[in-house]
Parts: C-alpha cells; structure tokens; sequence
C-alpha cells in the first residue's frame, strides 16, 4: 500500500498493537507493522512497557500515539494506561464488527483495518 500521508516515518506518530495470539491480535500487530513499513508511524513495542523495564516514558507522552487492539480485554490501552499513558488514538477490532476467534487473518480483512488505521492521526 502507498503511503497517503504527510508523515514520512516520522517518529513524532507512534504505534502500539496488542499483538496477542488470537487473530484479531494477529491483525493488529500486521497492520502495526505495515504501518511502519509504510512510514506512517513508528511501531513501538508494547512488551516493553508491560514488562515495566523502569524507561522513562516523559518523551513517549509527547508523541502522537495510536494503539490498536484486537479485543475487548484492552490489552494495549490498558498497559499505556498504567503507565500513565492516557492521551492516545484508540482502534479496536471487535469495534468494527470483527469477532474474536472467528476473522480469517487474510489480505482483505488486513486491508480493511489497515485503511481504518492508517487515517487516525
């Protein structure tokens, strides 16, 4: 996909996906990932901040965050949230209709989520 944006890979727009092991978070972490590849946002790695490695997160805060997850368990909101994260744009899944557990992880459906994803800025 070409990027449409403005952004050019600038690290001031920052990614987060759940990633987690159903394929609504398998989506989510492919579109993260084309996202980046795209340069329209810089992926950054949520495990990181789950696993409370003590970084500072002052310069995060300042950067234009999305975060996307793929279920209703809130997985990524949650963890920026108890890192004090809480100024961010929030895209999940099952919000569009997607079912956990029941969406092939296929071109369409990334497609689709891609373009929803892509927009938020």
């Amino acid at each position: 996909m070409e990027n449409k944006t403005c952004l050019c890979g600038s690290t001031e727009y920052v990614v987060f996906s759940c990633s987690g092991a159903c394929d609504l978070g398998y989506v989510t972490d492919i579109v993260a990932r084309r996202l980046r590849d795209n340069g329209v946002r810089k992926m950054s790695c949520l495990a990181t901040l789950g696993a409370e490695l003590g970084k500072p997160h002052d310069e995060l805060k300042k950067k234009n965050i999305l975060v996307l997850d793929g279920c209703p368990v809130d997985c990524g909101k949650k963890i920026l949230e108890r890192e004090g994260i809480t100024d961010y744009k929030y895209l999940r899944l099952t919000d569009l209709g997607y079912k956990k557990g029941e969406t092939p992880v296929n071109e369409e459906v990334i497609g689709k989520v891609y373009e929803k994803a892509e927009v938020i800025f």
